[in-house]
């Protein structure tokens, strides 16, 4: 970020001085306003998704929080992973709604990882008081949403978690039944206004190419927190901060960490 030079000259107007101070100061300003979104570690990291590893190794580089991904076992257990199967992430095979808690926990990713329960996961991130963004996959069951609020609470992880989901009924339900929890609708292909995402929470997940500065404007207006995903490069980082979000999800906490040093005015130095 450059800064202003006034230059001054002998037919300057006498007042130019102190405009050029009061420009100078305002300059100053601006500049110590200049902020970067906090960073979000996106299913944790990508080399060990939704795993406990993977929310460790992402908060070690400096997340301040941690998203990851919710579906329900057969005997009505919330545990962590994108996919509705196990295929993709792990050695085994089939649908998690037809695995026992048990059978899911026996269970390891390619990397030799685990897969955690949603209570080991929010007891990591209660305990270092991180962000938790939770995402529902499918729409919970009335005693879906009873364990997922059952965990939630005793935990502890009630003030750090953002409950979200592309799904508007999941978010509903959650809404339903404790409207003191953080929720969020997440968003993407189409505009929404800030009172069209209020709805849903206290806060808004867009994809990144819809957080322009102005619909940022509006949803901050509406009273909510803007989360972007997935910001994965320097390009993104710089027009997510441009745009004002208050955190970028993304798969590169590290470089994200590092790019957000010298990302404002180098005489400022602004942490996420």
């Amino acid at each position: 970020m450059a800064s202003a030079v006034t230059v001054m000259t002998a037919c300057s107007p006498p007042w130019a001085e102190e405009s050029a101070a009061a420009a100078d100061t305002t300059a100053a300003a601006a500049a110590s306003r200049c902020t970067v979104p906090q960073v979000i570690g996106h299913r944790g990291t990508p080399e060990d998704e939704n795993t406990l590893r993977g929310l460790r190794d992402a908060t070690d580089a400096g997340a301040s929080g941690v998203e990851f991904d919710v579906w329900w076992t057969q005997d009505g257990v919330p545990v962590l992973s994108h996919d509705p199967t196990v295929d993709r992430t792990t050695t085994g095979h089939g649908p998690i709604a037809a695995m026992t808690a048990s059978q899911v926990r026996a269970l390891r990713t390619k990397r030799g990882e685990p897969v955690p329960t949603l209570k080991e996961a929010l007891g990591f991130t209660a305990a270092r008081r991180l962000t938790a963004m939770v995402e529902l996959k499918p729409t919970p069951t009335p005693a879906q949403v009873d364990s997922l609020l059952t965990v939630i609470r005793a935990t502890g992880a009630a003030p750090y978690v953002v409950v979200h989901s592309f799904n508007a009924d999941a978010v509903d339900a959650v809404r339903r039944a404790a409207p003191e929890l953080h929720t969020a609708l997440t968003h993407e292909k189409t505009q929404i206004t800030g009172k069209e995402a209020a709805r849903y929470g206290t806060s808004l997940n867009v994809s990144r190419f819809l957080a322009t500065p102005s619909a940022v404007r509006d949803w901050h207006s509406a009273g909510l927190k803007v989360y972007t995903w997935t910001a994965n490069w320097p390009p993104a980082w710089e027009k997510a901060k441009a745009a004002g979000v208050d955190a970028v999800l993304t798969d590169r906490v590290e470089p994200y960490k590092e790019w957000a040093r010298t990302a404002c005015d180098p005489t400022v130095t602004a942490a996420p």
